[in-house]
């Protein structure tokens, strides 16, 4: 398990500072819109860079970024980002001490409002600082002296010498203070009422920043120069009391405030109530959303990423020439004519499948000359390339037995050379630049300037499959999940590779899958460990409405992560639908913690 999050969190932006992110920042579409003048929600799973992109919103990274768009960006970025990165023990109620303190009233929702707000005054001295070093440069100590008197008056600090890096170390006591009253409060006192009354647990982060701002800005003659930002990052963390809190601040009343949230794909139920009413925040005027895994540039940010590493490791510009091209899925115009890869590929798989002979035959194309004519080759042979080499690749013969039903046997196969090439690369991951890096960086490691070998692209590969299945299988689930999130994909995996592999030629095999509505064919523990998954890159959300929060999983069409697929030698394009619960049939979900498998 260490080695995996060890491995996990290697190229984890959580882990670095604003600067090290700038680093190896790559540009895109997602960006581009996060850094417009407006309310911004990013939603995407784990890795999907949501942390990467709110901490290059920050002055410490856009000052380190070495790209042709930076200066234009650092020079025209219309607000100051505060950054708050969600601290798992804003929410008390997940605290191994939360039970100790049910009998004590809201004191507990007092200890949540104080950590948030205790984070956020912390971020806001860091802000301040970068504003007054790095984009201001003002040495002026009067006026952070004034500044400074102001906000220990405001967040009611005592004692405190009046300079950022004092009122930090301020806030930070208190901290402490604070946690030394939990421990207090839990071991010697019996009513809420005797709790001592501080009144700093009175204070809020809003009103606070309203007072604040504008008193820094007249400080240091800013008035209006930008807007400022909170950026409140992984809030598929936070308590819900604040979740709610900031996205129905996203028809903000006052204007100089923005808000930048970033959370998981589905968000809480909670949420549906003040997001969908009349008064709620819409896409496109009140607020734009970034949904990570529908950006519309995934595959040229992944190659992006691809191209920028190859370069800074073995200054190579060249990748499709390092990584080579894969038959399966360029678009080669030659690609289908006589004597071709493909044309050869095709010929083979005619002798020995007699499925995929009757399927040519029904669509009248000649089994001695199967090129095919202008109109097929849109409709017919670009659809069907991938499964012709997955199939003659895997199967060694499929042919009628004495009751006229096919018989299919397969090739064993340690190693697949199907899975390598700059084309598989900038999909297998699905955007996700976490898995890509690791997954980019292996290869490097262990390559000369030389062209890399399929080989060892398919090895590193499948090792980065398995692993992500280690990461998956050790999500927790709860107790009384009676079922593995490994054993949903599993069999999703399998019912997929014999729509591909199985007895049958398919022209639309199945390949995504719809959540079934009705809770009768699909139980509510599915669904929960979908959402699991989901929130972890495991599944994917196919055809998403950009404009509008998804709450529900129910109704929406899913896909394994193409990270899985060579587990399943399953070709890396998205299929048509079917029920997931017609997937998982032979999959039972019993009270008493049985599987049945089949």
């Amino acid at each position: 398990m260490r080695e995996i999050d060890s491995f996990y969190n290697t190229y984890n932006a959580r882990h670095l500072n604003p600067k090290e992110v700038a680093e190896s920042f790559i540009f895109s579409n997602s960006f581009e819109k996060l850094i417009q003048n407006n309310h911004s929600v990013i939603l995407g799973a784990r890795g999907c860079g949501k942390t990467t992109l709110m901490k290059m919103l920050t002055l410490p990274a856009l000052n380190n970024w070495k790209d042709s768009k930076a200066d234009n960006i650092r020079f025209n970025i219309p607000f100051y980002a505060i950054y708050i990165s969600t601290d798992i023990y804003w929410d008390v109620k997940n605290q191994t001490f939360s039970s100790e303190l049910e009998s004590f009233g809201n004191f507990s929702d007092k200890i949540s409002a104080f950590s948030v707000n205790s984070n956020v005054f912390t971020s806001i001295c860091d802000t301040f600082k970068n504003i007054i070093d790095l984009d201001l440069n003002d040495s002026d100590e009067d006026k952070e002296i004034e500044l400074s008197k102001t906000l220990i008056k405001a967040w009611q600090l005592t004692s405190t010498i009046p300079k950022l890096e004092y009122i930090k170390d301020a806030l930070n006591e208190r901290v402490d203070f604070v946690n030394q009253l939990i421990q207090n409060v839990i071991f010697n006192y019996k009513n809420e009422e005797d709790i001592p009354k501080h009144d700093f647990f009175n204070l809020t982060f809003e009103t606070s920043l309203e007072v604040i701002i504008p008193i820094f800005e007249r400080i240091y003659d800013i008035k209006g120069k930008k807007k400022w930002a909170l950026c409140f990052d992984e809030l598929e963390f936070a308590p819900i009391w604040l979740q709610k809190k900031l996205f129905s601040s996203l028809r903000s009343r006052t204007q100089y405030i923005l808000y930048k949230l970033s959370s998981s794909p589905i968000l809480s139920l909670e949420l549906e109530k003040p997001l969908s009413g009349t008064y709620r925040a819409t896409s496109g005027n009140d607020v734009t959303m970034i949904k990570m895994w529908s950006s519309g540039d995934t595959d040229d940010f992944s190659k992006k990423i691809i191209d920028s590493y190859l370069f800074k490791k073995l200054q190579i510009k060249d990748a499709k020439g390092f990584f080579g091209s894969n038959e399966v899925y360029n678009k080669s115009a030659d690609s289908y004519k006589k004597g071709s890869r493909f044309f050869k590929e095709m010929s083979q798989l005619i002798k020995k499948d007699f499925s995929f002979r009757d399927f040519l035959s029904d669509k009248r194309v000649d089994l001695n000359n199967p090129t095919p004519d202008a109109n097929l080759k849109d409709v017919l042979f670009r659809k069907i390339k991938p499964i012709v080499y997955f199939r003659n690749y895997y199967i060694n013969e499929n042919k009628k037995s004495i009751d006229n039903k096919f018989k299919v046997t397969y090739r064993s196969r340690k190693t697949s050379e199907l899975y390598f090439g700059i084309e598989v690369l900038i999909k297998i991951c699905d955007g996700n630049p976490r898995w890509l890096i690791a997954i980019i960086n292996s290869i490097i490691a262990n390559s000369s300037n030389q062209q890399v070998s399929e080989k060892f692209q398919y090895d590193e590969i499948i090792s980065a499959s398995k692993r992500f299945q280690n990461v998956i299988a050790n999500i927790p689930i709860g107790s009384t999940t009676s079922t593995q999130l490994t054993d949903v994909i599993d069999r999703v995996g399998k019912f997929f590779k014999n729509q591909i592999l199985g007895i049958t030629f398919n022209l639309d095999p199945k390949g995504t899958f719809i959540v079934d509505e009705n809770k009768n064919d699909l139980s509510e523990e599915v669904v929960r460990l979908l959402e699991k998954g989901i929130s972890q890159g495991a599944f994917i959300l196919v055809d998403s409405n950009d404009d509008s929060f998804d709450f529900k999983i129910r109704g929406q069409r899913l896909k394994l992560s193409y990270l899985f697929f060579p587990l399943y030698d399953l070709p890396i394009r998205k299929y048509t639908s079917i029920k997931l619960s017609e997937c998982l049939k032979g999959l039972d979900f019993e009270s008493q913690n049985q599987i049945l498998l089949f």
